[in-house]
């Protein structure tokens, strides 16, 4: 009986931090995801400058969490992403506001993606 109940502490230990991981990552991502959508927005309103700071500050926010996200994601999408902000820098270095707009975009959908990845859904329970 006694390893029954340690049994079930340790199943009730790993369902608390699974749903603790699930609400991180939704937490993460969407302020991420949140400022490259900004950042897209003020660049196709000729505000570039503002729009790379944007843009370097959810940059900044990404790799903070890289050794979290690593535990707990898949890496390809991780990589992906890390190119994806490579390429907003060079956009951002050669001035070209609608190519920056666009990386801007696709890369916070990416970002917005990855925490939805680890949402709390039925297609994920399953």
């Amino acid at each position: 009986m006694k390893r029954s109940w340690i049994g079930l502490g340790m199943l009730l230990f790993l369902l608390a931090a699974a749903l603790l991981v699930t609400w991180a990552m939704d937490k993460i991502h969407e302020p991420i995801a949140w400022e490259l959508g900004q950042a897209a927005d003020l660049a196709l309103s000729g505000q570039m400058s503002r729009a790379e700071a944007l843009a370097g500050e959810a940059d900044t926010q990404w790799r903070k969490w890289a050794h979290f996200r690593g535990c707990f994601a898949d890496h390809s999408p991780m990589e992906e992403i890390d190119g994806y902000f490579a390429e907003l820098k060079a956009y951002g270095k050669a001035g070209e506001e609608a190519d920056f707009a666009a990386a801007c975009a696709q890369t916070a959908r990416k970002v917005e993606a990855m925490g939805e990845a680890h949402g709390l859904s039925w297609w994920n329970v399953l």
